[in-house]
């Protein structure tokens, strides 16, 4: 009677793609670690007040928080009815005391390896993180904040208007509903047109590219041009399809090339 067969042995992995592996593992654990501060929006001893629609959470500058708190519920109706959201909705914001805790509870411990001084808000939902306006960083003032804080309300109104809006028309619509006006000197060569391939920026790093190509003064404008030139019914028809073609009667290309020839018209590009 024949002995059975022996199971084949598996082949052991080399020294260089254990190697591979070891560091592929590291790199996940120190990611993952990273996003810890992320899972809970809150620090220790957070205070709060409530609004009408808005609670805040905020540290120690109760002054500042309680202006916030003020300006969001002040705003909140005229966001959502511009962007015809006909619910209301209830916001959540953290104020931090400092931009580098507003930055770890956005994206994690990493981004204090980020030169990432222009970024003061974001919102994940109806929550918003913000930077004081008591203390806005070295790039920003208490104004600046304070127009953060609406645009970052336009993004939570837009995420249950259209959760899959793109990001370009996105911020385009942030920066133009919060009236943040491109910089005086926009029109010199350091503010070159984004492409077409550029304004369908999205994924993981999209803030990162978002900003390296001036996409938020760059994407107010695309909004403007579209509300000055086909209407903000339209406009809104746009929002909550992200179709151009059937909300403004020309494709995504053909309205671009317009917006081009008008930012040269408007801004002297």
């Amino acid at each position: 009677m024949a002995a059975p067969a022996l199971g084949r042995r598996r082949p052991r992995l080399s020294v260089g793609a254990r190697l591979l592996a070891g560091v592929l593992l590291v790199v996940v654990v120190l990611a993952l670690v990273s996003l810890l501060p992320t899972l809970n929006r809150a620090t220790l001893g957070m205070n709060e007040a409530r609004g009408e629609r808005v609670t805040v959470h905020y540290e120690q500058e109760e002054a500042a928080a309680l202006e916030v708190l003020a300006l969001a519920d002040e705003h909140a109706s005229a966001i959502e009815a511009a962007l015809g959201v006909d619910e209301p909705l209830s916001y959540d914001i953290y104020v931090y005391d400092e931009q580098a805790t507003m930055q770890r509870k956005g994206y994690g411990l990493l981004t204090a390896l980020l030169d990432l001084d222009w970024y003061i808000g974001d919102n994940v939902g109806t929550t918003i993180l913000l930077t004081s306006p008591a203390n806005p960083g070295p790039a920003h003032d208490a104004d600046t904040v304070r127009q953060a804080l609406l645009h970052e309300m336009v993004h939570a109104a837009t995420s249950v208007a259209n959760p899959d809006l793109s990001y370009w028309l996105d911020n385009g619509l942030a920066g133009y509903l919060s009236d943040q006006h491109p910089p005086a000197d926009f029109a010199v060569p350091d503010y070159p047109v984004p492409t077409l391939e550029d304004t369908r920026v999205s994924g993981l790093l999209a803030p990162l590219r978002f900003a390296g190509f001036n996409g938020y003064p760059m994407s107010f404008t695309y909004v403007e041009f579209l509300d000055r030139t086909f209407g903000w019914d339209r406009v809104r028809a746009l929002m909550a399809t992200g179709d151009h073609a059937s909300s403004l009667g020309v494709d995504e290309a053909q309205v671009y090339a317009q917006w081009v020839a008008w930012l040269g018209e408007e801004y002297g590009r």
